[in-house]
């Protein structure tokens, strides 16, 4: 990385760091995102480690909650299982019942993938999208996108969660082909 590249960087994670503590000042809740956290369209794979960095210096800035977003979709249960191992056990961690995974469903994982944070990881907050709309434009032409709410409300159902609000499946799929 070239020198001018790292001081671009530094600045603006300084300036989101003005930003954070400006909101903690006033009051107003923030919820961290971290993106690509199991593979980048330009580095390739990325270190657990790096991520756990980042969501423990989102955390001790003051957000409220830090979602974990496999950005363009690359997870497996095994790498999703790996990044939360890490996560999770870092010092100055998050606690669990703050962290929140948000599943691309490119390589047709994210339903699996949440059941590893679920099961095996005791996470309980997961980012979805009614029809798994939204997506990420770096992820490849005409891939999946977000996964869809209605696709993991009935993952749930099946694995025997209760949901809170009470969620029927049939009212997001009457939503989803209207």
């Amino acid at each position: 990385m070239m020198k001018d590249e790292i001081e671009s960087r530094l600045s603006v994670d300084n300036q989101r760091c003005q930003v954070l503590q400006l909101a903690k000042e006033h009051d107003i809740p923030v919820r961290g995102y971290v993106s690509c956290v199991i593979g980048c369209p330009y580095e390739g794979a990325v270190a657990p480690d790096a991520v756990a960095r980042v969501a423990e210096m989102l955390w001790s800035r003051g957000c409220y909650e830090i979602s974990l977003g496999d950005t363009i979709g690359v997870g497996t249960p095994e790498s999703m299982a790996a990044l939360l191992s890490v996560v999770l056990d870092c010092p100055g961690a998050c606690p669990r019942e703050a962290v929140a995974v948000h599943c691309h469903d490119t390589g047709g994982n994210a339903l699996k993938n949440i059941r590893v944070a679920l099961d095996d990881y005791k996470v309980n907050i997961v980012d979805s999208s009614i029809a798994g709309l939204g997506g990420c434009p770096y992820a490849g032409p005409n891939a999946p996108g977000n996964v869809a709410t209605e696709a993991v409300v009935a993952q749930l159902v099946n694995l025997g969660y209760s949901l809170s609000p009470q969620i029927r499946t049939e009212d997001l799929i009457s939503v989803r082909y209207c």
